[in-house]
């Protein structure tokens, strides 16, 4: 009996074990499988199925129930962490709630949103579309039509019963083909959330987020808690935010007293930066077009970082629409500024470093090349920018070319003038200080403009001469000669004898050829003609001068020379008759 008994017992013993073994295999198996099934249920890079209004309804409400569901978890375990920041495992878990909740923004067409504020407005329209799907009684999903039914009855959309709310297939752009919340219901989501927001909450993730925090806070809906909330603002942990004081909550226009004070604070540092670094370049550069390019960079720098402000604060409705445009509008209007100023604060500094004369044609030229770069480059940005406002660019550059057509037939003169002064700067017959003749104007150029040519006259007027006039004209340039001709005849009375005339002749041609400044093969010294009271002696030859006071100094020198050689011969010269 003993033997048969313990023989039992040892026997139960190893049917014991062998069960616990098998049971222990079937749990592991079964865990492993549900993490499978989990792990199998996320995908990071999965696209939102929008393949039907059935599709699409069913993605945008899964999406927003798993991230909700996901958030509350979250959240609950920070708050009863103790800790003031979230660790390494919570944001990585915010990381993949924000993937979940993108793929419920890509059942929204948001085309008709302003480029500039797509990102904040997006999150919010997510938000309102959440608020008020989850206050309806919505239909059963198998109700809704999948793709077949929709292409049998030859139908582009489907409205959720009793509503506006409309799921709408894509008909042209990136998104062709995919049935998405129509940009008309998402453009009205903020007056359907203002319909709804009485109405209770039905069964759903939303409800019980709310419901859930009501012990940490005093929201009663998931966009107050968005409003209140903010993201990406590490330097101030979430359990300050939930225990924000009760005047600070105060909402303006549905924006916290704590926001205003930051928006407030934010555009005081931006003027005040703005303000500096203007009065330290009037320091460093006074009188330069520097100050106002770095003011205009510092606009820039500072509006292009608001809406990043807007989206972490999670600023909403009206002012966030009202400050968003201002700021897309600021930025684009001081980036316009600043290419506009850029190029001539760098035309300045070209001229300067090659020591070009301010008013010659090549530094009107660098003047002319970059101030058309830079106006160029700022026309395409008001273009860039009315598209992000919601302007069509396509209009915007229409009524640029219908604009531009209207200016160039009003002002035809003032282009044909641009025109010339490019063709003078490209072709450079001349340049200032050169003595030219253009028509019956004759002086020295004082400066080409972008209009006209100023030249100064022998008699100290200044003349200003259309440039599409000096490019159709003929020029003479009498600045650019290497040499200058002289030419006059001496009249010598008749009572001279031939060997005194002769004597003459080569002493004239002698002090010419002496002379330094001479063209030593083009001298002539030559009775021209016996005239009726005095013989006619042409005299010619060419200065080698740069400028026309040299010239008449050295003319005036041989001439004295010539008339000492007269006297020491005792030459008279005729007197006209």
């Amino acid at each position: 009996m003993y033997t048969r008994f313990r023989t039992h017992s040892n026997n139960c013993k190893w049917h014991t074990a062998v069960i616990r073994l098998i049971w222990m295999a079937v749990s592991i198996i079964a865990i492993t499988g549900i993490q499978a099934a989990q792990c199998s249920t996320y995908h990071p890079l999965e696209p939102a199925n929008t393949s039907s209004p059935r599709a699409t309804l069913r993605s945008f409400m899964d999406a927003v129930n798993e991230g909700l569901d996901l958030e509350l978890q979250t959240m609950l375990a920070y708050l009863a962490s103790g800790r003031l920041y979230a660790d390494e495992n919570e944001n990585l878990q915010r990381d993949r709630i924000d993937r979940i909740i993108s793929r419920a923004l890509e059942t929204l067409d948001l085309t008709g949103l302003p480029a500039g504020l797509r990102e904040p407005l997006a999150v919010e329209h997510l938000i309102l579309m959440s608020e008020v799907l989850s206050r309806l009684e919505l239909p059963d999903f198998n109700s809704v039509p999948d793709a077949r039914e929709m292409k049998n009855a030859e139908l582009t959309r489907w409205t959720i019963p009793d509503t506006r709310i409309e799921i709408k297939l894509v008909e042209d752009g990136d998104r062709q083909g995919e049935y998405l919340f129509s940009a008309r219901t998402v453009a009205d989501l903020g007056d359907f959330f203002a319909r709804v927001e009485k109405l209770p909450y039905q069964d759903g993730a939303i409800k019980k987020l709310v419901e859930e925090m009501q012990p940490y806070s005093k929201w009663d809906s998931l966009y107050a808690i968005y409003r209140e909330a903010s993201s990406g603002l590490e330097i101030v942990p979430d359990r300050w935010m939930l225990q924000m004081p009760e005047p600070l909550r105060f909402e303006i226009l549905r924006v916290s007293l704590w926001k205003w004070m930051i928006l407030i604070l934010y555009v005081l540092v931006l003027v005040s930066l703005a303000l500096l670094i203007r009065h330290s370049c009037q320091r460093l550069k006074p009188g330069s077009r520097w100050n106002d390019f770095a003011t205009a960079l510092a606009i820039v720098l500072f509006s292009s970082l608001a809406i990043p402000l807007y989206t972490n604060l999670h600023i909403s409705g009206y002012v966030l629409y009202i400050t968003g445009i201002a700021s897309v509008a600021t930025f684009y209007l001081a980036a316009a500024w600043a290419t506009i100023l850029g190029p001539e604060v760098i035309a300045e500094e070209i001229i300067r470093y090659q020591n070009l004369h301010s008013k010659a044609i090549d530094s009107q030229l660098i003047r002319l090349g970059t101030r058309l770069i830079g106006l160029l480059i700022a026309i395409a940005l008001l273009i860039e920018g009315a598209d992000k406002l919601g302007l069509p660019a396509y209009s915007v550059v229409a009524g640029f070319g219908i604009g531009g057509l209207a200016i160039a037939l009003g002002a035809r003169e003032t282009f044909a003038n641009l025109l010339g002064s490019i063709v003078i700067m490209l072709e450079k017959p001349f340049r200032s200080g050169h003595w030219i003749k253009v028509g019956d104007a004759e002086g020295t150029v004082e400066c080409v403009g972008f209009r006209s040519t100023r030249i100064r006259t022998f008699e100290d007027s200044l003349l200003s001469i259309p440039n599409s006039l000096i490019a159709g004209s003929v020029i003479d340039n009498l600045g650019l000669r290497e040499r200058r001709r002289q030419r006059f005849n001496l009249r010598l009375s008749f009572d001279t004898d031939r060997e005194e005339l002769e004597k003459f002749v080569n002493g004239v041609n002698d002090l010419i050829m002496r002379h330094p400044l001479t063209d030593k093969d083009l001298v002539y010294v030559n009775l021209h003609t016996l005239g009726e009271s005095a013989y006619d002696v042409l005299i010619s030859f060419h200065l080698r001068v740069s400028d026309y006071a040299t010239e008449l100094a050295e003319r005036e020198a041989i001439l004295m020379s010539t008339m000492t050689l007269a006297q020491e011969l005792d030459i008279e010269f005729a007197y006209p008759t």
